[in-house]
């Protein structure tokens, strides 16, 4: 069962197989959880809010690190 990890968020994906759930979960982020700004970002990198609210402009594999 694979269950969102923002805080205060309680959705669940309901699918029929792990890969179902994770494409789940990937539309259920873009949804809810992503805004679009309109920022100048380097190729590579991506844009993640910090806990106190702030943005931080890191390379992709770190914000899959930073979020762990």
């Amino acid at each position: 069962m694979i269950r969102c990890s923002q805080a205060d968020c309680g959705w669940v994906a309901i699918a029929p197989s792990e890969r179902a759930a994770l494409n789940q979960y990937e539309a259920h982020l873009l949804e809810t959880h992503v805004e679009t700004v309109e920022a100048e970002i380097p190729d590579g990198y991506v844009q993640v809010r910090t806990e106190d609210g702030e943005w931080k402009t890191m390379r992709a594999e770190d914000a899959r690190e930073f979020h762990d």
